[in-house]
């Protein structure tokens, strides 16, 4: 029998550390799998166990979150006690808000009674922010060539800005797009090919008529200078996000790129003003 038991009958005897729970690291950062669909703790089988018939420990798990503690499992265990292991379920209700929440059981021997055996905490901290975002459609570049360039011939010219629409997708009047420009020296945007100083965040805030409108609505252009000069040969991207007034992101879309090419054949310097 453990020398854990009931509370009344002496202190507690503190095991170390807290139980573990599935695929969050020592660090104690959940992962967004977990906040998406919960997760589980393994509890090992304590060292002293209800080990015949008889014999009768009581298991329960706690879950504490500020000044709140929720008893998650509570259940007897009847021996002799054959399980190494006892996996428990932590559903996703559990993960709500960020925070940190704190998990640990508790063994009470009720058969015969005896001292109880108390882990530590394990410390658990809960951001959402590593919770990707719902998938948006990706943005259409506008007045292209048909292989996806602006270049000196396309119209109106690269230097009044780059036009971008935004497909529909039953936005809210009020809600904002935040949409992020990079430009590259690559045709793809490849990250060690970056144009250092040509990231732009742009944020605009929908009317009732672009929210409302079937074919999608176009962002203010990126303006020439600063995020598109720099740009001789090679592509600028674009993604956005949509967040809700008031409140969050409600999604973010897949990263669309255009290719440049500012040099008309047999010249060496760029056009452009």
């Amino acid at each position: 029998m453990s020398t854990s038991g009931d509370e009344s009958s002496g202190p507690d005897t503190l095991a170390a550390p807290g139980p573990p729970v599935d695929d969050v690291p020592p660090s104690g950062q959940v992962p967004a799998s977990i906040l998406l669909n919960g997760g589980q703790t393994r509890i090992p089988r304590w060292p002293i166990y209800a080990d015949s018939p008889g014999k009768v420990d009581r298991l329960l798990v706690y879950w504490r979150r500020g000044t709140t503690t929720d008893t998650v499992y509570d259940q007897n265990k009847q021996g002799p006690i054959m399980e190494t292991e006892f996996v428990i379920p932590l559903p996703a209700s559990l993960w709500a808000g960020d925070g940190v929440a704190y998990l640990s059981y508790k063994v009470i021997p009720i058969a015969p009674p005896g001292n109880g055996f108390t882990t530590n905490d394990t410390i658990l901290y809960i951001d959402h922010s590593v919770v990707p975002l719902p998938e948006l459609l990706g943005v259409s570049f506008l007045y292209t060539t048909p292989m996806n360039y602006l270049n000196c011939g396309t119209l109106p010219p690269i230097w009044d800005g780059v036009f971008i629409r935004i497909p529909y997708q039953g936005f809210r009047e009020g809600d904002e797009c935040v949409l992020t420009w990079r430009a590259y020296t690559s045709l793809t945007p490849a990250p060690q090919n970056y144009i250092d100083g040509t990231e732009g965040v742009f944020t605009h805030q929908l009317s009732r008529a672009e929210a409302e409108d079937p074919q999608g609505f176009i962002m203010p252009p990126i303006p020439f200078a600063t995020y598109i000069e720099p740009l001789l040969f090679g592509c600028g991207s674009a993604q956005y996000k949509i967040r809700r007034r008031p409140g969050g992101f409600i999604g973010e879309s897949e990263l669309r790129w255009v290719k440049v090419d500012r040099y008309l054949p047999g010249t060496a310097e760029p056009c452009g003003p």
